[in-house]
C-alpha cells in the first residue's frame, strides 16, 4: 500500500558571513582579483583548488578582505608578481643584444603578471620562428636563463634577474595545469599554441633544483610529422631498401639510435606510408607526441597497470595489421612484439643502440632467444641527426689531410680530391653557419649470413663485417657523402659519429 505522505519541502536558505564580518570588509571576485593583483582566470584557478576561501550570496561571490589579506602575505601570490618595469627593462637589453624582435610592452594590460605572459608568449614565437626543439629556463645564483635548442645544439636566448625566475616558472604551471604549490617535486603539463595556422604544443617539465625549479619546454610541431621518407634526408638506393621493408606483410622493423637522433620523426613518416583506410594501425606510446587519423593511439599508463607489454597483448587480440611500439627497452616488451612479428603482423619500434648491428646483440642480450631474433627481425635502421650547412654562406674548403687518411681508413673510401664545404656565418643562420638538420643512416636488412650468425650467438663486429659484405652502407660512408654534396660538414659528421671530436663549433 502506497503512502500518501509526501515529503516536505526544504526550505532554501542563502549562505551568510559569518557573525562579526561587516558588508564593508567583503570584496566582489572584481575586486578581490584587483586586491591580490592577479587576473580573473588565475583567481579562479586558486579558488577551484581551494586555497581562497568565499561564499556565494544568491549567485554572487563574496570575500572577507581579512582572508585575502592573509592570503596575500603568504608566499603563493608572489609568486606570479614580478615588478613589470624592471622585468621589461631586463627583456628589453637582452633581446637588442642578440637582435630578437622586441616585446610591445605598450599592449600590456595592467596587472603586475601580464609581463610575464608577455614574455612567455615571446619565448613561444621565438622557439617557434627559431626552428627550437626546446626552451630551458635554469637559475643560477645570479640569473634566470633561457636558453633555445636548435638544430641540436643548446644557445643562450636571454640572461634575466634571478627575481623573475619563480614567476616564470609559475606562470608556466598554470598555463599546463600544474600546480603551482608544489616545488619538490617533478612536474609535467602541456600547452597547445596556434601560430600562423600551425598547432604546436609545448610538453613542460619541471624540476626542482639548487637554485630553485628549472622548466624545460619541449616543442612539438604536429605537422613536422606528415612527412614521407623522401625527405628524411635518405640516400637514394637507401630510401628503396627502407620501403621495400615497410610492404612486408608480417616482421619486426627496429629504428635505433639515441635519444634525440630523430626515431620518432622516422617512424611517424613510416606510418604515414602505411596509413591507409584498408590497414588497421595501432599505437602503444609513452607518451603519444604526435597524433594521426585513422589511427588507434594509446598512453602508457604504469598506475593503472597499462604497460607496452599489457598493451601489445591486448593489440594481437584486435585484429591489427601494423603494430608501433614506441620504445623497447625491457624483456616482457621484447618478447611480445617478437611473438606479435612471428604471427602475421608488421612491427615497427625503437631501440637505443647506437648501430644497426648491435640491435641485433642487444635483443639477444635482453633474453630473447636467437632463434627467435633470426625469424622475427627483417630490418634494422640506425640514425643519427646533424646539422645542415646554410644554404647562404656555405663555401668550399680543404680539410686537413691528416683528418681525410683517417676518415679514409675507417671508411674504406678514398677522399682526396674530393671538396668539401663549411659555413662560414651569415644573418640568415645568425653566424652559425648552420641551419636544420638531416640524419645519417645505416641498413641493415637480415640475410641467410646474418641469420646464421645470429644464430650462434656472433659478435656484434663479426655482424657488422657481414652486413658491410651484404652492401649495407654504414653511417660513416652515408655522412661522408652527405659532406661531399656540401649538404654537412665533415666535421659535423665527426661531431656526430665520434666522441673525440669534441664539442659543436658555436660559430660552425
Amino acid at each position: 500500500m502506497r503512502s500518501t505522505k509526501q515529503a516536505r519541502p526544504r526550505r532554501k536558505t542563502a549562505a551568510r558571513p559569518a557573525e562579526g564580518t561587516g558588508q564593508e570588509g567583503m570584496l566582489d571576485l572584481t575586486g578581490a582579483a584587483q586586491l591580490l593583483k592577479v587576473s580573473k582566470p588565475t583567481f579562479y584557478r586558486w579558488l577551484a583548488q581551494g586555497k581562497i576561501k568565499g561564499f556565494k550570496v544568491g549567485s554572487q561571490w563574496r570575500f572577507r578582505r581579512d582572508d585575502l589579506q592573509k592570503f596575500l602575505e603568504s608566499a603563493e601570490p608572489s609568486e606570479l608578481q614580478v615588478d613589470q618595469a624592471g622585468l621589461a627593462a631586463a627583456v628589453d637589453k637582452e633581446r637588442r643584444a642578440r637582435g630578437l624582435e622586441p616585446i610591445d610592452w605598450s599592449k600590456v594590460e595592467a596587472g603586475e603578471e601580464s609581463a610575464v605572459v608577455s614574455l612567455i608568449h615571446a619565448m613561444f614565437q621565438d622557439a617557434i620562428r627559431g626552428r627550437a626543439s626546446d626552451i630551458h629556463i635554469d637559475g643560477n645564483p645570479d640569473e634566470a636563463l633561457v636558453r633555445y635548442r636548435v638544430d641540436g645544439v643548446l644557445h643562450e636566448a636571454m640572461s634575466l634577474p634571478y627575481e623573475v625566475k619563480l614567476p616564470l616558472i609559475s606562470r608556466l604551471k598554470l598555463m599546463g595545469d600544474m600546480d603551482i604549490s608544489t616545488r619538490v617535486f617533478p612536474q609535467f603539463g602541456r600547452v597547445e599554441v596556434q601560430r600562423e595556422g600551425k598547432t604546436y604544443d609545448f610538453r613542460i617539465t619541471t624540476v626542482p633544483a639548487i637554485y630553485g625549479e628549472s622548466a624545460i619546454l619541449r616543442v612539438l610541431d604536429q605537422s613536422s610529422v606528415l612527412i614521407g621518407p623522401d625527405r628524411l634526408g635518405f640516400l637514394p638506393e637507401t630510401r628503396q631498401a627502407f620501403e621495400r621493408s615497410l610492404q612486408e606483410p608480417q616482421g619486426l622493423i627496429v629504428v635505433s639510435g639515441p635519444a634525440g637522433s630523430g626515431r620518432t620523426t622516422t617512424l611517424y613518416s613510416a606510418l604515414n606510408v602505411l596509413n591507409a583506410p584498408a590497414r588497421k594501425i595501432v599505437t602503444i606510446e609513452e607518451p603519444v607526441e604526435y597524433r594521426l587519423r585513422n589511427v588507434m593511439q594509446v598512453h602508457v599508463n604504469r598506475k593503472a597497470g597499462l604497460t607496452m607489454a599489457v598493451a601489445l597483448r591486448t593489440f594481437v587480440r584486435c585484429d591489427p595489421d601494423i603494430i608501433l611500439a614506441g620504445d623497447l627497452r625491457d624483456l616482457e616488451t621484447a618478447k611480445v612484439c617478437v611473438q606479435a612479428a612471428m604471427t602475421g603482423h608488421l612491427v615497427l619500434t625503437a631501440m637505443l643502440p647506437q648501430d644497426a648491428p648491435s640491435v641485433i646483440t642487444r635483443l639477444t642480450e635482453m633474453g630473447v632467444e636467437p632463434f627467435l631474433v633470426s625469424a622475427a627481425l627483417k630490418t634494422v635502421l640506425a640514425q643519427r641527426l646533424v646539422r645542415c650547412l646554410c644554404p647562404k654562406c656555405k663555401a668550399p674548403y680543404q680539410p686537413p689531410e691528416s683528418l681525410l687518411d683517417r676518415l679514409q681508413t675507417q671508411a674504406g673510401a678514398r677522399l682526396s680530391g674530393t671538396t668539401f664545404y663549411r659555413g662560414e656565418g651569415c644573418p640568415e643562420c645568425r653566424g652559425y653557419g648552420f641551419r636544420g638538420r638531416t640524419a645519417l643512416f645505416e641498413l641493415l636488412q637480415m640475410s641467410d649470413r646474418l641469420k646464421e650468425l645470429t644464430l650462434r650467438g656472433a659478435s656484434t663486429a663479426e655482424l657488422r663485417l657481414a652486413a658491410i659484405e651484404s652492401g649495407m652502407v654504414t653511417m660513416l660512408q652515408d655522412g661522408l657523402r652527405k659532406a661531399a654534396e656540401g649538404i654537412t660538414s665533415i666535421e659535423e659528421v665527426m661531431r656526430v659519429l665520434f666522441a673525440s671530436a669534441g664539442s659543436p663549433e658555436q660559430r660552425g
